[in-house]
């Protein structure tokens, strides 16, 4: 295998399972992300979307050296995430806000929404790796 195959696979499965993980499965989600993004930036977030911004870097990389055709359409893709490690490095404050503004309003059903979007990315991304790559 690849690496976008199994970059896709990885990717893919946590965004596909990211509903059934956070939802389905009997726990207090919302106090778990309240927790995890708490007004005062928790020490791991730094480093955690630092290695996420090398692993976008890394994918680049390949992309440019692997040859991989189509690669460009996963490179894209996962380089969304460098997105949120930006704005959790650099401005984490208003993550902040508005993340606890959607698990204060109609009790996170904002977050079900945008976990059920990124499940269905998620199954675009593991049918996008196991099709084309």
């Amino acid at each position: 295998m690849n690496y976008f195959t199994w970059l896709g696979l990885v990717f893919g499965l946590a965004a596909l399972l990211k509903p059934v993980y956070m939802h389905l499965i009997p726990w207090d989600e919302n106090a778990f992300i309240a927790k995890a993004y708490a007004e005062k930036r928790p020490p791991w977030i730094v480093p955690v979307a630092i290695i996420g911004l090398g692993l976008v870097a890394l994918t680049w990389y390949q992309h440019f050296t692997a040859g991989v055709e189509y690669s460009l359409i996963l490179t894209i893709l996962f380089s969304l995430t460098a997105l949120k490690a930006i704005t959790l490095i650099f401005d984490y404050k208003r993550f902040h806000a508005w993340v606890a503004g959607m698990l204060t309003k109609g009790k996170g059903k904002k977050i079900v929404l945008i976990d059920i979007i990124a499940g269905i990315f998620g199954l675009a991304i593991v049918l996008l790796a196991v099709l084309v790559y």
